[in-house]
């Protein structure tokens, strides 16, 4: 899953509802983690999340974690575009760089088996004609067209106006007119509760 959502959406924190979980911290300033018990790694430059995903990928540590969370993927690029950018002097050729690798590790994760992903996105609003859209920040123009294709859900965090309901904190798991979601498993409803195992679960029941 993509999580994403504007600041202070409490997308960090839920990764505490995550089945075993393991954390790649991307951002500083961790204070909504600061009674949590998640396992975590600092990764604020480059060479420390390609040091923790070499880890990741080969380990047989990683037996003892069921999820891997990232907060943020949009970081973890923005990370690899600052690094590209040292060693060349043409912007677009350090875009090249910052997409091959961000999609890489992407790839990896998509491709690892019995592990749920838990990627934190930051939120992109997107104005057309006064109409308002949201969706996973990525930079560049190759990211955003590519990171939604790989993963089984693209879900957004928020206070939704829930029908029936009222207006409450939820997963957004169904794409409307406004905000970018998607749900292959066909097992989730249009809003479901922020809570990780409890989407794991539903989505693994078929």
């Amino acid at each position: 899953a993509v999580i994403y959502g504007a600041p202070g959406s409490g997308k960090t924190p839920l990764l505490n509802t995550a089945p075993r979980p393991l954390l790649l911290a991307c951002e500083p300033g961790l204070l909504s983690m600061r009674n949590s018990t998640v396992p975590t790694y600092l990764g604020y430059t480059a060479a420390a999340v390609d040091e923790f995903f070499k880890w990741f990928f080969n380990s047989e540590e990683t037996k003892n974690f069921d999820t891997i969370a990232v907060d943020s993927i949009s970081q973890m690029a923005d990370i690899y575009l600052q690094d590209a950018l040292k060693t060349n002097k043409h912007g677009l050729k350090a875009y090249g760089e910052m997409a091959s690798k961000t999609m890489d590790v992407l790839r990896g994760l998509y491709y690892t088996r019995n592990k749920h992903t838990y990627l934190i996105a930051k939120e992109a609003a997107l104005e057309d004609n006064g109409v308002r859209y949201r969706k996973p920040y990525m930079p560049g123009q190759q990211l955003p067209v590519e990171l939604p294709h790989l993963f089984d859900e693209i879900l957004q965090l928020g206070t939704q106006n829930i029908p029936g309901v009222g207006t409450q904190k939820a997963f957004r798991c169904h794409a409307s007119l406004d905000t970018l979601a998607r749900e292959r498993t066909g097992q989730l409803a249009e809003f479901e509760p922020p809570a990780f195992s409890a989407l794991v679960r539903k989505c693994m029941s078929w």
